[in-house]
């Protein structure tokens, strides 16, 4: 993730916090409000980018680590945790 685009967002969070009385707008409206925030010249189908989604986790007052974890970009369980052996590890 870029960290100039995560701070861009943060700063269109905390507008939107601003208008709306220090709450953060749901994930519909949000969705809506980065569209319209975010020009797209070729007419694409929109996908909300990753810096924008950790801004409005950042928002909902997780921290950074929940919100990689809510992301998908670590796990949330230390690997071994489980107590099963690998799929790789079957003949050993």
């Amino acid at each position: 993730m870029d960290t100039l685009i995560i701070d861009q967002a943060m700063a269109f969070v905390r507008r939107l916090k601003d208008k709306n009385h220090d709450e953060v707008p749901e994930w519909q409206d949000y969705q809506e409000l980065v569209k319209a925030h975010l020009p797209n010249p070729f007419n694409l189908r929109f996908k909300m980018p990753q810096e924008y989604y950790y801004a409005w986790l950042r928002g909902k007052g997780l921290n950074h680590q929940e919100c990689l974890i809510r992301m998908g970009l670590i796990s949330d369980t230390e690997p071994g945790e489980s107590g099963r052996k690998p799929f790789w590890k079957f003949w050993v």
